[in-house]
């Protein structure tokens, strides 16, 4: 096994951690204060690491600003399908940006797709299709909107990757560069965004609450894994988006002990969609 696939599967393992502690934030603080500070606390954890930050050349820095603009909208959409889905329900439609990443890691850098990755890509969309069967409102409804804020989220954040997957490709940059750059426009935005919606950042109580820091070093150290996985040439975004989603399995687990979730549905529509990614990498 390549060394990139273990680094993308631990990735999964931190990103799986954060839905479940995003939910819980969000039980004490609001959405736009939640998000500045998680964005903020993890740029302050990129910093000691800088190095040559200043060296970007125009496009690559353009880059940056693109990608950034996308996840302020997608992180937005994330958090407020996480503050009303239950974990297990969310993790689970969150593997559709498979179906947006294998799309565009096609088109746009023109990786192939086999017969065995058709038939993985079949899985996963009938193990999506399953799940949003089912109902997850309290009253045995699922509301649309959060349905579509979690689709919106996964097509912004499968563009998001194919911009990291071209950048750090290209070698013009590093993903401690990256990190620093992409979380100091995030935090940027958000403050500006909250400033003008007339509200309060809620800095100080978000800086008391250990979830908050815990959040985001899980981004940071997951996403530092995935930039330098994405650096090795024989990476493939294709493959990279099914690998990740071992995430779900950590997701639904932590959803049935911390908040009582039913998951024997999930676990089945979780694991067709994971026979899928162990069909792409076999």
């Amino acid at each position: 096994m390549e060394l990139w696939i273990i680094f993308v599967l631990l990735y999964g393992i931190f990103k799986g951690a954060r839905n479940p502690i995003k939910k819980k934030i969000l039980e004490k603080h609001d959405l736009l204060s939640t998000l500045f500070a998680y964005t903020f606390f993890g740029f302050l954890m990129t910093v000691p690491m800088a190095r040559d930050v200043f060296s970007l050349d125009a496009e690559t820095f353009a880059l940056i600003a693109l990608k950034s603009f996308m996840l302020f909208f997608a992180w937005i959409a994330t958090f407020a399908a996480v503050k009303k889905l239950s974990v297990g329900f969310y993790s689970v439609m969150d593997l559709s940006r498979v179906v947006f990443s294998t799309l565009m890691g096609v088109i746009f850098l023109h990786e192939s797709l086999t017969v065995k990755g058709v038939i993985s890509l079949l899985l996963v969309i009938t193990g999506l299709y399953l799940v949003n069967r089912q109902k997850d409102g309290p009253d045995g409804k699922t509301e649309g909107r959060y349905v579509w804020l979690v689709l919106f989220s996964c097509l912004l954040n499968a563009t998001s990757g194919i911009v990291d997957k071209y950048l750090m490709a290209t070698k013009a940059i590093s993903s401690i560069q990256l990190q620093f750059w992409f979380m100091l426009m995030l935090s940027a935005m958000y403050y500006i965004y909250i400033r003008i919606k007339g509200q309060k950042v809620d800095l100080v109580g978000c800086a008391k609450n250990p979830y908050v820091y815990l959040l985001s070093f899980l981004l940071i150290a997951g996403d530092r894994l995935l930039f330098i996985a994405n650096s090795y040439a024989s990476s493939q975004v294709t493959v990279m988006t099914l690998l990740k989603q071992s995430s779900v399995i950590v997701a639904i687990l932590i959803g049935k002990f911390a908040y009582g979730e039913r998951i024997a549905r999930k676990l089945l529509c979780a694991g067709i969609i994971v026979s899928g990614i162990v069909l792409a990498v076999v």
